[in-house]
């Protein structure tokens, strides 16, 4: 493990443990580095890591604070990681919008109809990178939901529409590849505008295999070796 992510981790781990609070100051960089053995460079990368990441907030003149927004790690039960010490990552989830569309795509050829509601989301991988989520309902699908606010955005989308509409999820195909990401994308994951990622598209059925979802997972690149921790669905 390097360094930059020891230090993140450990951060993570106080923050998850409940050492670390809504609101609490962390210590100074030098204090940081000085109790982890590192300089004080990397935790200011550190820092930066877990600002970008949500957790964190840095106010000129104060320190760097746990964020009061949400520290908790979200069930994001498709997208588990682990690291190459077999350390499972947390993922943080945070909404960005909730959209009505009538614009045809894969989305449309999967679910069928006329009305979709798109609902855009940053998902954190363990403070170390952003994957960005775009994930398809059909429009009525979406108002029996009734009504959905951001806490529950952040939540498993997937079980929650299992709950609310007893409409459990039976099955999931999942394909992988590689291209350029829409520009809304590339804009939230730091890309230049003709970069290439990866691109995971999940389609969810549900029973008697009625299309019930669609989704595309877009992830930049990056050098860690990481492990995919497989899901079982219920």
């Amino acid at each position: 493990m390097t360094k930059l992510n020891r230090v993140s981790d450990a951060i993570i781990r106080s923050i998850e443990s409940g050492a670390l609070r809504d609101g609490d100051r962390l210590p100074s960089e030098g204090e940081l580095a000085a109790r982890h053995g590192v300089s004080v460079g990397t935790v200011q990368k550190a820092l930066t890591r877990l600002m970008h990441a949500g957790l964190i907030t840095r106010e000129q003149g104060r320190g760097t604070f746990v964020s009061a927004t949400r520290v908790t790690p979200a069930d994001v039960r498709y997208l588990r990681f682990r690291d190459e010490a077999g350390n499972e990552l947390p993922s943080y989830v945070h909404a960005r919008s909730v959209k009505r569309i009538k614009r045809k795509g894969p989305w449309s050829e999967f679910l069928a109809g006329d009305n979709y509601v798109r609902i855009e989301r940053v998902i954190n991988v363990g403070g170390r990178f952003d994957l960005y989520s775009e994930f398809w309902l059909r429009e009525e699908v979406f108002a029996q939901l009734g009504g959905l606010d951001r806490e529950a955005l952040q939540k498993n989308l997937r079980e929650l529409i299992g709950q609310r509409l007893s409409m459990p999820t039976l099955r999931v195909d999942q394909c992988i590849r590689f291209g350029v990401p829409p520009a809304l994308a590339a804009r939230e994951l730091g890309l230049a505008p003709d970069a290439p990622a990866s691109i995971m598209e999940l389609r969810g059925y549900a029973l008697r295999d009625e299309p019930l979802y669609y989704q595309s997972v877009y992830a930049p690149a990056f050098a860690e070796r990481l492990m995919i921790a497989r899901e079982k669905l219920a």
